[in-house]
């Protein structure tokens, strides 16, 4: 392996992964037709799991920040061109584009 994957950021970003797609699954029982009415007892116990997951996923989340490292779970960087680039946002008028023969 390399050494990228025995990094203590990347364990980290691989649990928070992992964590986040167990309780987005746990959000999703319902598709499955898993109910609060039908199983009174497993979603009292799925609750309470996923109040934990919720808990170590803060943890963790933490401690990727915390790390220094510059490495996030998710690029907080603007991606939008509008943001990064105001001019790119400036259109011209209809009545602009007749003048210019476009429309």
């Amino acid at each position: 392996m390399t050494n990228q994957f025995d990094t203590k950021i990347a364990r980290l970003a691989k649990r928070y992964k992992g964590l986040s797609r167990v309780a987005a699954a746990m959000n999703d029982l319902y598709i499955y037709g898993i109910y609060e009415s039908n199983f009174p007892h497993l979603m009292e116990i799925l609750n309470s799991a996923k109040d934990h997951i919720k808990v170590v996923i803060k943890d963790t989340k933490e401690e990727i920040e915390m790390s220094g490292d510059g490495l996030t779970v998710r690029d907080t960087e603007a991606t939008d061109p509008l943001i990064a680039d105001p001019e790119a946002a400036d259109t011209e008028t209809p009545e602009q584009l007749r003048d210019k023969g476009i429309l």
